[in-house]
């Protein structure tokens, strides 16, 4: 009984340390947060998303009011998403 014991926590003591020096990791999305700009250059760039509605989303105070104002214009809601997450909201 007491080799279980012991087996156990040495057994959750190293899913301790890996879930530690996971954390140190980045991030798993492959999208990195650059700001207005670099949303804006996603958006128009990359999408063809009309200069004034990018500004509008990529300017927004937070990420649900980024999203829906490119939605609500029709723009996917991948493209959406990640504009969103690149301007940091």
């Amino acid at each position: 009984m007491f080799g279980r014991v012991v087996a156990a926590t040495v057994l959750a003591a190293g899913a301790l340390v890996a879930t530690a020096s996971g954390a140190s990791a980045a991030p798993a999305s492959p999208v990195s947060t650059q700001g207005f700009g670099a949303c804006m250059d996603y958006a128009v760039g990359e999408h063809d998303i009309e200069p004034w509605l990018a500004h509008d989303a990529c300017d927004a105070d937070s990420f649900e009011e980024c999203y829906w104002i490119l939605r609500h214009e029709y723009v996917p809601a991948v493209v959406a998403a990640t504009a969103c997450r690149i301007a940091d909201r």
